[in-house]
């Protein structure tokens, strides 16, 4: 899953932006996830998430036509795109609101270190040379492994090139995709070998469970 962030100053077009993003990205297939990073609270006051949180829960769900949760207590880039890896197969989020965050991003307003381009929303017309860019200059989580694998002698240089566009046709190659593992709520890197042998393990016990039903499909292993 490829991070992309949208920032700029307030009334500066963000939404319309990441709205844009979304409807071209999804357009041509793509599965993708919004992140929305506000100073103030999502809960509105008198609701019944209210009331449930002023009781003393610690987590507010709520499902229906959609399914939602209040955590109290405000979680990091890396945590929260590590529990939507763990809940959907998803190819990119879009991160919107993060003033400090180290993945590529368009600008409604000023560049500033990881910035790509910088773009007006409302006068945006090539959407297709935008989300070309995005492809090519984006990444996921990265994990601090520095394991070379990339080309490159750190993850920091890697990311460095990408922004630069001296690396598009370059991906990381330690992402989570075999296997993430995250001890109280923070990813722990794991290069390919270890996920594959994790892999493997784990589901070497599940056909000896001999359960037709549980061969197939994607397994979540949590031990508490």
């Amino acid at each position: 899953m490829k991070i992309i962030g949208v920032t700029g100053t307030k009334d500066t077009g963000k939404t319309t932006l990441v709205e844009k993003i979304v409807e071209k990205l999804t357009g041509e297939g793509y599965r993708v996830a919004t992140l929305k990073h506000t100073h103030t609270g999502f809960d509105f006051p008198g609701k019944d998430t209210d009331k449930h949180r002023r009781a003393g829960a610690q987590i507010v769900a709520g499902t229906g036509r959609e399914t939602f949760f209040l955590l109290e207590r405000e979680m990091g880039l890396e945590e929260i795109a590590g529990t939507l890896e763990i809940l959907d197969d998803l190819d990119f989020l879009i991160v919107e609101g993060f003033k400090e965050m180290e993945y590529a991003s368009v600008s409604t307003s000023a560049p500033g270190d990881f910035t790509v381009k910088v773009v007006d929303p409302f006068s945006l017309e090539d959407m297709d040379e935008l989300i070309d860019l995005l492809k090519r200059r984006s990444y996921g989580l990265l994990q601090d492994l520095n394991c070379k694998k990339c080309g490159f002698s750190s993850c920091r240089e890697f990311r460095e090139a990408k922004i630069r566009g001296e690396a598009d046709d370059v991906d990381c190659r330690s992402q989570p995709e075999r296997v993430l593992l995250r001890i109280d709520g923070k990813p722990v890197p794991l290069n390919p070998f270890v996920q594959e042998f994790i892999s493997k393990t784990v589901r070497g016990m599940i056909d000896a469970l001999e359960t037709e039903s549980l061969k197939n499909g994607r397994v979540d292993l949590i031990i508490k």
